[in-house]
């Protein structure tokens, strides 16, 4: 699936930066330098290099299926530490790759229908993540890709089960596939399954401790990410929370996700904004100074006014 620029994808530019932002806090608690980055770096590797250069990570590994991008991920891989295997994440996860090395993982899937491949390959990847490794998944949260809304709710829900039954809550109705209850579905499914394949035993204390979660709308299809670490040791949680004390969207709850829903903005729109920025009223002052952009949709005002500090800017560099 073809991938536009970042500067064309200011939400999930957005959702890319909380992500650094908790692993450089949870860097304090939890070492991760030498921590592996698997992820699919397609051939921009933005999140390859903000990791490289941010927190130092020696060992990268990007998964690209497609054989004719493989070639031009090759070309284009910036850091000589960076390997790009021509493999899916299915063989990738299912094989002998894993040994004693911790890692941070991002399987960033943007394929509906393969919702069960992708809740499996979790799942095994359960078997043998260590604990402080960092995983974080993103889902396609399009309710429309379950089906047409006027085909009704019943038929998404029957095929949300064809593809995950098993994880899908008991209490689960078709009203929970409509667009803005879908993601939250999502989010109790993925919750039952590893929440099932983490039980803590006399043998296995390993657990996950939920970070954060985001929904964002990316193009045409809104965007689920859910962002986790694994810890064998409770006494160690309390540490890592105090590590996120002061940032609001690090909730470790499975079940409120931070929207991230901002506009596009232009270089002078985003000065004049910023300078109201913080205050008590901020979103008042949005709403009745720039209803031109915002068009009182308290929503995304709220949301810029959260995560203003990380929407992109990009300048025109001649090589």
């Amino acid at each position: 699936m073809s991938q536009p620029f970042y500067h064309l994808r200011p939400n999930k530019y957005v959702d890319r930066c909380l992500f650094v932002n908790v692993l450089e806090r949870l860097n304090s608690q939890v070492k991760l330098q030498k921590h592996r980055y698997i992820g699919f770096g397609s051939y921009l590797f933005d999140d390859f290099k903000l990791l490289h250069d941010r927190l130092n990570i020696g060992t990268m590994i990007s998964l690209e299926s497609d054989s004719t991008i493989f070639k031009r991920a090759k070309f284009n891989a910036p850091y000589k530490c960076i390997s790009v295997i021509n493999q899916t994440s299915t063989d990738y996860i299912s094989g002998d790759n894993w040994g004693e090395q911790n890692s941070i993982i991002w399987l960033d899937y943007v394929t509906p229908r393969a919702l069960g491949q992708q809740f499996s390959d979790i799942a095994t990847l359960s078997n043998t993540i260590l604990p402080h490794d960092v995983l974080k998944v993103t889902f396609n949260a399009n309710a429309d890709t379950l089906g047409r809304a006027e085909n009704g709710m019943d038929a998404r829900l029957e095929k949300l089960r064809s593809r995950i039954g098993e994880h899908i809550p008991a209490d689960a109705t078709p009203n929970d596939c409509n667009k803005d209850k879908y993601p939250l579905l999502l989010l109790k499914c993925l919750q039952i399954m590893l929440s099932k394949n983490f039980t803590e035993t006399k043998y296995d204390k390993r657990f996950v401790l939920p970070l954060f979660s985001t929904i964002y709308q990316d193009s045409q299809h809104l965007m689920l990410t859910f962002t986790c670490v694994i810890l064998d040791s409770h006494d160690e949680e309390e540490k890592v929370k105090a590590c996120f004390e002061d940032i609001s969207y690090v909730n470790f709850k499975w079940d409120e996700p931070s929207l991230i829903k901002i506009p596009e903005l232009t270089v002078k729109e985003m000065i004049e904004i910023n300078k109201l920025l913080p205050g008590k009223d901020a979103e008042e002052q949005l709403l009745r100074e720039f209803n031109f952009v915002f068009d009182d949709k308290a929503e995304e005002a709220s949301s810029y006014i959260s995560f203003y500090k990380y929407y992109p800017s990009f300048q025109s560099i001649n090589f």
